[in-house]
C-alpha cells in the first residue's frame, strides 16, 4: 500500500472508541484553544473572511486565517495542525459531535506525522502549511464519512500542489494568515473532490520525484508510520500568551516580576538556540502583530507596559499609540544564548523518544548544503564555550 493508502484506510477505520481518553481531553482542549484564537483573531482576519467562499470550504478558510492570526494556537509533535484539523472537523460534521472528534484526532495524527517527516526542509515549525493540506483532507473526509479509498484519494488530491512559503510574505506581514487557510481549504475541497469521485496519484508523497522528495532536505518516511500505535495528539502543547512558544516562558517571567516597566534598567533573557534563531529570524517583522510574536525582546517590553500580553496588545492601533514606549523598552532586553539549556532541549527530546537516527549519515553533507542554499544557515553558536562548559 502507499502510505496515501495505509493513511486513508486508518482514518476511514478510526472510531471514538479507539482513541485513548487522554487523547480525548487533549483533542477537545485544541477545540477550545482553536475556538479562543478564531475570536481573538477575528477583526485581524475580516478582510479574509470576506473572500472566503461560501459553505464549509469559506468556513474552514476563515476559521483558519483568524486562528493563525496572533500565533495563540496549540501544537503538537510537529506542526501546529489544531488551524486545519479542528476547522475542517467543524465545518464538515455538522451536529455530529463525536464523528467531528474523530475527524480532529484523525486530521491530527496525519498532520503531525507530515511534519515530523518534513522535519529536515526548507519549512519547519508554524511555516509547515503543507501539513495542512493533510490534516484539511482528512478531517473533511472522515467528517464526510469517505470510505478507506476515497479518503485516500483526498489525501492524494490534498498533496499534489503542496504550498511552497517564501519567508518574506510569513515575517511581518498581513499575508502571514494564508500560511494555513488556504491548505487547509484546498485540503476541504480536496475531500469533497474525492467523495465526487476524483483520483489523485496515490504514490504522491513516496515518489521520487513526490512530497517527500521536494519538500525536504531528507526524507524520514518512517516518521508516516505507527497510526494508532503512537498518538501524536497525546503531545499537544498550549500557550498561556499570544506568540511562538519559544517566548513563553521569558514573557511569564517578566509578568511575575512584580516591576513596571519605568523600573526597568535592563532585562537579561538567557535561552537556547532555538529562542536564539527566533529572535534573530524576527528581527524583520518589525513592529508589526506578527513581528511581536516572533521576538522576545519585543514581546517581553510589551507585556511590561501593557502589564500583561493578549490578543489587544498586539493590535496595531496598539503598537502605534505605545511604540516609543516598548521600544526603548525592548532594546533594553538582551537574549543570550546558553548552551546548558540548548542541551537541556536535546535531552528531553532525546528522553521522549525523539530520533534522527533514521536519517544515513550521507545525507547530512546534502542537509547542510541544500539549508545554506535556502538561506536557512543559522546564526553562530559558539563551540568553544561549550568546549569550555565545565564536565
Amino acid at each position: 500500500m502507499t502510505v496515501c493508502e495505509e493513511m486513508g484506510a486508518w482514518a476511514a477505520g478510526l472510531r471514538l472508541g479507539d482513541v485513548p481518553e487522554r487523547v480525548r481531553e487533549r483533542a477537545r482542549l485544541q477545540v477550545a484553544s482553536i475556538l479562543a484564537a478564531g475570536s481573538a483573531g477575528q477583526a485581524a482576519a475580516r478582510p479574509f473572511a470576506r473572500v472566503a467562499p461560501d459553505g464549509p470550504v469559506g468556513e474552514v478558510y476563515a476559521g483558519a486565517a483568524a486562528s493563525m492570526a496572533h500565533d495563540w494556537d496549540d501544537y503538537l509533535y510537529m506542526g501546529h495542525t489544531g488551524h486545519s484539523a479542528v476547522w475542517a472537523a467543524r465545518a464538515f460534521a455538522g451536529e455530529d459531535g463525536e464523528r467531528a472528534a474523530v475527524a480532529q484526532i484523525a486530521g491530527d495524527e496525519v498532520g503531525g506525522r507530515l511534519g515530523a517527516a518534513l522535519l529536515l526542509g526548507p519549512h519547519n515549525g508554524q511555516f509547515w502549511s503543507s501539513i495542512h493540506c493533510a490534516a484539511g483532507a482528512v478531517a473533511a473526509g472522515v467528517a464526510l464519512g469517505l470510505d478507506g479509498p476515497r479518503l485516500a484519494h483526498a489525501l492524494a488530491i490534498a498533496l499534489y500542489q503542496p504550498p511552497y512559503g517564501l519567508w518574506p510574505g510569513f515575517m511581518g506581514p498581513d499575508s502571514k494568515l494564508l500560511t494555513a487557510a488556504e491548505p487547509a481549504g484546498a485540503g476541504a475541497r480536496a475531500a469533497l473532490l474525492a467523495a465526487d469521485g476524483v483520483r489523485g496519484a496515490l504514490d504522491v508523497v513516496e515518489d521520487p520525484r513526490g512530497l517527500l522528495a521536494q519538500l525536504s532536505f531528507a526524507p524520514r518516511p518512517a516518521l508516516l508510520g505507527a497510526l494508532g500505535q503512537v498518538w501524536l495528539t497525546d503531545t499537544l502543547a498550549f500557550k498561556p500568551h499570544p506568540g511562538c512558544a519559544y517566548l513563553q516562558a521569558a514573557v511569564e517571567a517578566a509578568l511575575t516580576a512584580g516591576a513596571a516597566a519605568d523600573e526597568v534598567e535592563a532585562v537579561d533573557v538567557e535561552a537556547g538556540w532555538l529562542t536564539v534563531e527566533m529572535e534573530r529570524l524576527g528581527l524583520r517583522g518589525g513592529w508589526t502583530p506578527v513581528g511581536v510574536g516572533f521576538s522576545v525582546a519585543r514581546s517581553v517590553a510589551v507585556a511590561l507596559v501593557a502589564g500583561r500580553l493578549t490578543h489587544a496588545e498586539l493590535d496595531p492601533d496598539w503598537l502605534r499609540a505605545h511604540r516609543s514606549e516598548v521600544e526603548a523598552l525592548a532594546a533594553r532586553v538582551s537574549v543570550r544564548h546558553d548552551w546548558e539549556l540548548t542541551l537541556r532541549t536535546v535531552r528531553g527530546a532525546a528522553d521522549a523518544g525523539a530520533s534522527l537516527r533514521d536519517v544515513p549519515l550521507r545525507a547530512w553533507p546534502r542537509v547542510a548544503r541544500r539549508a545554506r542554499e535556502s538561506g536557512m544557515a543559522p546564526g553562530g553558536l559558539d563551540l568553544r564555550s561549550l568546549a569550555r562548559r565545565p564536565g
